[in-house]
């Protein structure tokens, strides 16, 4: 996204990412039970070092590419991020995909995209199934891939 705007010429929108860029967080069973059987969390990957140096490779790492470094727990719900056109999700557990979408769902603009990865991981699939349900949002979900989903709001 962040290429698409420099090619574009478009300097008037930031590109958030929030990542642990460490991997997945031990499950918080407790406040989200459909994530009990996930063990994606011991398959740490300590990623930081080359999504900043793939960002300054492509000379796309300035002031309005903005990184927030932790878990979405801790992150998501502090996020300053007023307007979205394009929210991206990859998730992966039920918590973290729930967090996002409840928190920055309604700062998606009318018109704009939401895109999940993980659609196909049965606690990705579950958290969107319930966000939808409970907001009661009716806008069609498309098939990206195998795995992938996005709708329009």
């Amino acid at each position: 996204m962040r290429a698409v705007l420099a090619v574009t010429g478009n300097e008037d929108r930031r590109v958030w990412l929030f990542d642990s860029f460490e991997g997945l967080p031990q499950p918080d069973v407790k406040n989200y039970p459909q994530d009990a059987p996930d063990r994606l969390w011991t398959f740490n990957e300590f990623l930081w070092g080359k999504v900043k140096a793939n960002f300054e490779r492509f000379d796309l790492l300035d002031e309005t590419t903005q990184f927030v470094v932790g878990w979405f727990r801790d992150t998501i719900p502090e996020a300053q991020v007023q307007s979205i056109a394009v929210l991206q999700l990859d998730g992966d557990l039920y918590e973290s995909t729930w967090l996002v979408l409840n928190h920055l769902y309604p700062r998606v603009s009318p018109g704009g995209f939401v895109i999940i990865d993980d659609y196909a991981l049965a606690t990705c699939k579950a958290a969107v199934d319930d966000f939808r349900q409970s907001h009661s949002i009716q806008s069609r979900i498309a098939t990206i891939d195998w795995s992938g989903i996005f709708w329009r709001k």
